[in-house]
């Protein structure tokens, strides 16, 4: 296309069979893009641009919690977390941490709340919490074809776990009778680690939340 400027009064020159227009209308229909053109980029605008920002610290925990293909922070706790805080007044800002260095981050500022799937009994008094969202609980899961079918059988095994969360709390603690004296405990600082440990041989058995087990994740 050729666009031609002229410094004198011209005439509107219209091919055969199409609609001529003139200044004024030209403006107009300027003046129609541009208004559209707005309306489009409000509309895609990020709702909680104006809202003070809250910084929540998680792990990745699919499908609570994890980076989708763009990069960005997805999955049930993000979704959650951004409506309730939204309806809070905050804007909510997911950033990854490694999960045994929680309790440190959240006192020292780093992040200003901590949400995942978070276990509060036996910790009621180290953390100020919000309430419970889900009930889920601890579970050991063994390779097809392992000879582990009871927490019995346990007993002289070698089991992986994530660091700091309720599993491995409960393997050292060693005042459950169900629970037997293993061989060892491998504590994970990276949860998908102990999967794994698990499928090489290294470990026995994993111990880890149910929830984790049986809902689907993003691989």
């Amino acid at each position: 296309m050729v666009c031609s400027i002229t410094r004198g009064p011209a005439k509107p020159i219209s091919a055969p069979g199409s609609a001529v227009i003139g200044a004024p209308s030209l403006r107009l229909l300027l003046a129609l893009l541009l208004l559209a053109g707005c309306a489009a980029r409000a509309a895609t605008a990020d709702p909680d641009a104006g809202l003070p920002t809250i910084v929540i610290g998680s792990d990745s925990y699919p499908p609570f919690n994890y980076l989708s293909a763009d990069g960005q922070p997805t999955g049930i706790d993000v979704e959650l977390a951004t409506e309730a805080f939204r309806r809070m007044g905050y804007k909510a800002q997911f950033v990854t941490i490694d999960w045994v260095d929680k309790k440190e981050l959240v006192e020292n500022g780093t992040v200003d709340c901590l949400w995942g799937s978070f276990s509060i009994d036996g910790r009621e008094d180290e953390y100020r919490w919000a309430g419970p969202y889900m009930v889920s609980r601890q579970v050991v899961a063994v390779m097809p074809g392992s000879d582990i079918e009871t927490l019995a059988d346990l007993a002289g095994k070698t089991v992986a776990v994530q660091a700091t969360t309720k599993p491995e709390a409960l393997l050292l603690d060693g005042g459950d009778p169900r629970i037997p004296e293993i061989r060892a405990l491998l504590s994970m600082q990276k949860r998908e680690l102990i999967y794994a440990y698990l499928s090489k041989g290294y470990a026995d058995a994993v111990a880890v939340s149910y929830t984790h087990l049986t809902l689907p994740t993003n691989s």
